[in-house]
């Protein structure tokens, strides 16, 4: 199978690695159908790329890889709905939003965690009222550090850019 996105252009991929989120996520209804892959080689970021909608991509992490004393709590609906049987079946991602020019505000929507079935590639994102939706990546300490270097231009070089 193939699609062809706005951002990769075409992407090939078997069936076997879509995620079925059969209720999309909020705000994107109509995109029920999902590849995920490595935002780039030994990043904590991925790529969540909408097959239904190739114009749709979102960036992602696992967010137990940033907050380590993170619980989330799946509802026995919820598990049902996905036939989750393990807990060693499950992964669960968050979205990331980058606020343009200004990265060092990039966070992560902790209230609306994605959960997947590995075995069968259902996922569905929940809610979690105990956890942010705006959730900062960067600790402030470090926020305003990348902001001063990014205006004295040095921002490259604190990312290990060229």
């Amino acid at each position: 199978m193939e699609i062809q996105g706005t951002r990769f252009g075409t992407l090939e991929f078997d069936e076997k690695e879509i995620i079925y989120l059969n209720e999309g996520l909020l705000g994107f209804p109509l995109s029920k159908q999902f590849l995920m892959f490595p935002y780039g080689e030994d990043s904590s970021f991925f790529w969540l790329q909408s097959v239904d909608e190739p114009e749709i991509a979102f960036i992602v992490i696992n967010p137990f890889d940033f907050f380590s004393d993170l619980e989330f709590a799946v509802e026995d609906d919820d598990a049902a709905s996905l036939a989750l049987a393990r807990s060693e079946d499950v992964e669960i991602f968050t979205l990331v939003t980058i606020p343009e020019g200004r990265p060092e505000e990039m966070r992560t929507n902790l209230a609306g965690p994605v959960v997947v079935n590995v075995v069968n590639r259902r996922g569905k994102q929940i809610l979690c009222k105990d956890y942010s939706p705006r959730q900062p990546l960067i600790p402030d300490s470090m926020r305003s550090q990348l902001k001063e270097q990014a205006r004295s231009g040095k921002a490259g070089q604190v990312a290990g850019g060229r």
